[in-house]
C-alpha cells in the first residue's frame, strides 16, 4: 500500500481549505473583505523591487508581503523550493489534475529539446512581470495570474482574456503534461530556480550595486535581463547538477534496491533512483520520494531520518515572515520636496483611518494635492493602515490646522425636496471616524437606505460636525437616527457593481432640539457652487470676458458629471470658466465665461448640445462618452 505524504497533504488541504472558506464567507457575508494576496511572496518580491527602484510600494502591498518574499528567498537558499512543493495553490491544483491525467492515461512528461525550449516561457513572463511592475508600481502579474483571477472573481485589475488563457493553460496543460504551469509558465517558478543558483543572483546584484555606487547610471532593466537570461541558461545547462542545498535528499546506495518507486512518486519526474544527492533544479523537497521508499534508512534528509524537517522548517519560516512583517510598515510612497533646513525643523502630523489612501495611485494623488499647499514639505502614506504622515512648517500651521487641510466639507442632496414640503427640519451632531471624502458617499447611501433625509452637510471640527435635513413631519426620532448612522455595515450598488463596507462611525454629540428652515432657505443652504477655470483664464480681465448663462433645470441632478462637461468645454480655447449659482427664485444656473474674439455663444451651445462629450484624462489620453445633458436654447442668456 502506498504511503501518503501527510506532511505535504496537510499543508495543501489547509491552504485550499482556507481559500474555499474565504470565498464562501464572501458569498455569505457581503461586508467581508478578504485579502487573498495578504501573504503572497511573489507579490512581496515585486513590491520590494518596486520599493528599491522607485521608492514606492506596488499597489496595496504591505511589509508582511515583502517579508514573505524575503523568507521565500532564504528558504530556497537554505533548504529548497518549499513554497512550490507545499503551499502554492496553483502547484497543488496542477499536481492534483495531473494525477487525474495519469488515471486517464493521457498525461505525458515532456523531455529533451521540447522541455528545454518551453522552460524559456516562464523566464520571459518573469522579465515582463517585473519590468512592468517596476515601471508602474502596479503588480503586473494581477492581469493574468489564474489564482488572483479566480479568487477575486475576475477583479477589474484582471485582463479577462489573458486570465482565461492562463486558467486554461493551468487546467488543460496539467491534465496532459506534467506540471505544465509550474515548469513552463510560472514566473515564481522561474524566480525560485534563479534563487537555487543563489551565487549567480547575488553576484549579479552585487555587480549592479557596485556600478551604481561608482556613479554609473544603469537602468534596472539590464540586471533584470541578465539575471533572467542567466537563470534560464543555468537551468537548461545544469538542470540536474545544482549545488546541493544545505538541506537536501540523500540516497544510500548500499541499501537501495533500485525499485524505482522514488522516481515514480516524484511529482517533477526527477530520476531520484540514479542520484546519491538530489541536485535537480526542479526539486522542491516535497518529500514524496522519502515516503515512497520501502527500504529503511535509504532515502533520507542529509543522511538522517528527518522526513518531518521540510514541513517544520516551512512552518517556522511562515511564522517568522508574518511576525517580522508585523513589526514595521514601509510607506507606500515617501516624498519630500522641502529643503534640508525646512525638513530638519518640520513638524510631523500623523493620521490614520483615511479610506481614500488605499493604493499607490490614490497615495500619489494625495501627495500631488499636498505639494500645492504652501508650508507642507513632504508626505508619506501607509496603505495597510490607511494613514498619512505629513511634514509641515510649524510656524504656519498647528496639528489641527493640518488636519483641517485634509478635510473636504461637503453638501449633498440625497433626493429632491417634495413639492408639498414647505419647511425642513434638521438635526446637528458630531460624528467620530467620519473624515475623508469616501465617508461622505457612505453616509449618503446610509441615509438614503435607512431614513427619509433629503440632504446633509459636514463642517470641520474634531469630531466632524454633520447636519442632516428632513422634510417637516418625516424626521425620525433622535435614537433611530443615531442607530442608523452607527450601522456597522453598508451595502450599496453603483453602475451594477455591489459594494460592501464596514463602518466605524460613532455619534459623539447630538443637539437636543431640531432646527427648522423654510423651503427657500434650505435650497440656498444646501447648494454648493461648482467653479472651474481653465484655458489661461488668469490672463483675461473681467472687461474682456463675456458671460453666457443657461438654466440647468433637470441637468442639475447630474452634478457628479459636471467634470465631464468641463473637460468637454475646455476643447474650445475661447471658453475659460465654468460656474454654477442660484438665481433669485432658487433655480440653479450655469454661467460660462468666454472670450468673444475666440468663440461665440452659438458655438458654445453647440458644444453643450453635442451627442457625445470629448474628455481629456490625466494620463494625456482622450475618450468620448454619450452626452447625458439636455439644454434648451430658450433658457440661454448672453451678457
Amino acid at each position: 500500500m502506498k504511503k501518503q505524504n501527510w506532511y505535504k497533504l496537510i499543508y495543501q488541504f489547509a491552504i485550499i481549505g482556507i481559500l474555499v472558506f474565504m470565498v464562501f464567507r464572501l458569498l455569505i457575508d457581503k461586508a467581508y473583505a478578504p485579502d487573498f494576496e495578504a501573504y503572497c511572496p511573489f507579490g512581496g518580491l515585486q513590491a520590494l523591487g518596486s520599493y528599491l527602484t522607485m521608492d514606492s510600494l506596488s499597489c496595496s502591498m504591505t511589509s508582511t508581503q515583502i517579508m514573505m518574499g524575503v523568507v521565500l528567498f532564504i528558504g530556497i537558499v537554505l533548504f529548497s523550493r518549499l513554497f512550490c512543493g507545499y503551499i502554492c495553490p496553483l502547484g497543488t491544483i496542477g499536481e492534483w489534475i495531473g494525477k487525474l491525467g495519469d488515471k486517464l492515461k493521457v498525461r505525458i512528461t515532456l523531455k529533451g529539446i521540447t522541455d528545454k525550449v518551453l522552460r524559456l516561457l516562464k523566464y520571459v513572463l518573469l522579465f515582463i512581470t517585473f519590468y512592468f511592475t517596476l515601471k508602474s508600481s502596479e503588480l503586473f502579474c494581477k492581469k493574468f495570474d489564474p489564482y488572483y483571477a479566480a479568487v477575486s472573481g475576475f477583479d477589474s485589475d484582471v485582463v479577462l482574456w489573458w486570465a482565461l488563457i492562463a486558467i486554461g493553460a493551468l487546467l488543460l496543460g496539467s491534465l496532459f503534461f506534467r506540471l505544465f504551469w509550474c515548469r513552463y509558465l510560472c514566473p515564481l517558478g522561474a524566480l525560485s530556480v534563479i534563487f537555487k543558483y543563489s551565487w549567480w543572483f547575488l553576484g549579479a546584484m552585487a555587480v549592479y550595486v557596485v556600478l551604481l555606487l561608482l556613479g554609473l547610471n544603469i537602468s534596472y532593466v539590464w540586471p533584470l535581463l541578465i539575471i533572467t537570461a542567466g537563470g534560464y541558461i543555468l537551468e537548461i545547462a545544469r538542470m540536474d547538477r545544482v549545488r546541493p542545498d544545505p538541506v537536501h535528499i540523500t540516497r544510500n546506495t548500499h541499501t537501495c534496491t533500485s525499485c524505482g518507486l522514488c522516481s515514480i512518486s516524484c511529482p517533477q519526474a526527477i530520476d531520484v533512483a540514479s542520484m546519491e544527492k538530489v541536485t535537480h533544479a526542479d526539486c522542491t523537497l516535497c518529500g514524496d520520494c522519502l515516503h515512497a521508499c520501502p527500504e529503511r534508512d535509504t532515502l533520507q534528509i542529509n543522511k538522517r531520518n528527518m522526513k518531518w524537517l521540510p514541513a517544520v522548517v516551512l512552518g517556522v519560516l511562515i511564522i517568522l515572515g508574518i511576525t517580522a512583517g508585523s513589526l514595521f510598515e514601509l510607506p507606500t510612497i515617501s516624498q519630500k520636496w522641502g529643503t534640508e533646513e525646512q525638513l530638519k525643523s518640520a513638524g510631523l502630523f500623523e493620521m490614520s483611518g483615511l479610506k481614500n489612501i488605499k493604493c499607490f495611485g490614490s497615495s500619489t494623488a494625495f501627495a500631488n494635492q499636498m505639494r500645492r499647499v504652501e508650508g507642507v514639505y513632504g508626505v508619506s502614506t501607509y496603505v495597510a493602515t490607511h494613514s498619512v504622515h505629513i511634514l509641515y512648517d510649524t510656524a504656519m500651521y498647528s496639528n489641527e490646522e493640518i488636519q483641517q487641510l485634509l478635510f473636504v466639507p461637503v453638501k449633498r442632496v440625497i433626493e429632491d425636496l417634495p413639492v408639498e414640503a414647505e419647511r425642513v427640519v434638521y438635526y446637528t451632531m458630531t460624528i467620530d471616524k467620519f473624515f475623508d471624502p469616501l465617508d461622505a458617499t457612505y453616509l449618503q447611501h446610509l441615509l438614503d437606505q435607512k431614513t427619509e433625509a433629503v440632504g446633509y452637510q459636514s463642517d470641520f471640527a474634531c469630531p466632524v460636525i454633520v447636519r442632516i435635513y428632513f422634510p417637516a413631519g418625516k424626521e425620525p426620532d433622535r435614537t433611530a437616527l443615531k442607530e442608523a448612522i452607527e450601522s456597522k455595515n453598508l451595502r450599496f450598488t453603483v453602475n451594477e457593481n455591489e459594494f460592501n463596507v464596514k463602518l466605524p462611525y460613532k455619534v459623539i454629540t447630538f443637539e437636543e432640539t431640531a432646527g427648522t428652515l423654510s423651503r427657500e432657505d434650505y435650497i440656498r443652504e444646501i447648494f454648493m457652487p461648482t467653479q472651474s477655470y481653465f484655458n489661461e483664464y488668469q490672463n483675461y480681465t473681467q472687461d474682456i470676458l463675456k458671460g453666457m448663462t443657461v438654466r440647468l433645470g433637470e441637468n442639475a441632478k447630474l452634478e457628479p458629471r459636471y467634470s465631464f462637461l468641463i473637460s468637454h468645454l475646455s476643447n474650445d480655447s475661447g471658453v475659460v470658466a465654468f460656474e454654477t449659482s442660484l438665481d433669485e427664485a432658487g433655480d440653479e444656473m450655469l454661467t460660462l465665461w468666454y472670450v468673444d474674439t475666440l468663440t461665440a455663444p452659438d458655438r458654445i451651445f453647440g458644444a453643450l448640445s453635442a451627442d457625445s462629450l470629448l474628455l481629456h484624462y490625466g494620463d494625456g489620453s482622450t475618450g468620448t462618452v454619450p452626452n447625458p445633458f439636455r439644454f434648451v436654447p430658450a433658457d440661454t442668456i448672453t451678457h
